[in-house]
């Protein structure tokens, strides 16, 4: 399936870029919503790319982040 082959380019994306293991990579992005939207077909978010579907992503943790800050 495609979502499963975006999530595994983006998984090891965000490793590299991390230092993280790609399983703990993994297990936070499939919590994360954009994970749910990735593997929801109707949205089709995976036509957009692992590169798309990690700018989301990053996004999220940033929202994520700034709130758990305050």
């Amino acid at each position: 399936m495609a979502m499963n082959l975006v999530t595994i380019l983006l998984v090891e994306d965000f490793s590299k870029e991390s230092g993280q293991p790609a399983e703990d990579v993994l297990l936070d992005f499939m919590q994360s919503r954009t994970a749910v939207n990735l593997y929801n077909d109707s949205l089709k978010l995976w036509w957009d790319g692992p590169s798309v579907v990690g700018e989301r992503y990053k996004k999220e943790l940033a929202t994520k982040h700034d709130s758990e800050a305050k």
